[in-house]
C-alpha cells in the first residue's frame, strides 16, 4: 500500500531525474528560519498514483497541481522534527489574479503535511506567498516562491 509519505519521498528522489526531462515536478525546497525550516514542493496531481489520490481525496487532473508544505523545528538533539502549524497562502497568476489557498493537514505517523490543490494552465507561472505559524508561536514564517506548471506528456 502506498502512503502520501512514501509517494512524497519517492517524488523527492525522482525529481532530479524528472526535471532533466520535464518541468512537471518541482523538487522539494526549503527555507530556514532559525530553529525552524519550512519545506515545500509543487507537482502535478497526476504525479500521484490513483490509489494515493483516492486515499487522500485528491483529484488527479492535468489541470490540477499540489502544493505540499511541512514545518520542522530543531530539537534539543539537533534533529529537525515535524511540528503542527497554521498554514495559509495566496497564489498569483501571470495576470496578477489572486486566489486564497486552503491548506489541508495530513498527519502520517510523526510526519505532518499541509497540502493545497491548485488549478493551472499549461505553461503558467504561478507565484506563491505562504505563511506558516508553528503551534505556540506568534510570528509567522513567510516564504515566497514561483513555479511554472506543465502538463505531463
Amino acid at each position: 500500500m502506498y502512503t502520501l509519505r512514501s509517494i512524497f519521498n519517492t517524488a523527492v528522489t525522482l525529481c532530479a531525474v524528472l526535471l532533466l526531462t520535464s518541468q512537471s515536478v518541482n523538487a522539494e525546497q526549503k527555507e530556514s528560519f532559525g530553529d525552524y525550516e519550512v519545506h515545500y514542493s509543487t507537482f502535478a496531481s497526476t504525479f500521484l498514483s490513483p490509489d494515493v489520490a483516492k486515499q487522500y481525496d485528491i483529484v488527479r487532473s492535468r489541470a490540477l497541481g499540489i502544493i505540499n508544505i511541512s514545518v520542522l523545528k530543531k530539537s534539543e538533539s539537533g534533529i529537525f522534527e515535524p511540528v503542527a502549524a497554521h498554514v495559509e497562502g495566496v497564489m498569483t497568476n501571470d495576470i496578477q489574479q489572486k486566489k486564497h489557498l486552503g491548506f489541508r493537514r495530513i498527519k502520517e505517523g510523526k510526519a505532518i503535511y499541509f497540502i493545497s490543490e491548485i488549478q493551472y494552465m499549461e505553461g503558467e507561472v504561478l507565484a506563491f506567498n505562504i505563511s506558516a505559524t508553528p503551534e505556540g508561536q506568534q510570528q509567522p514564517l513567510k516564504l515566497r516562491f514561483s513555479q511554472t506548471f506543465y502538463n505531463e506528456k
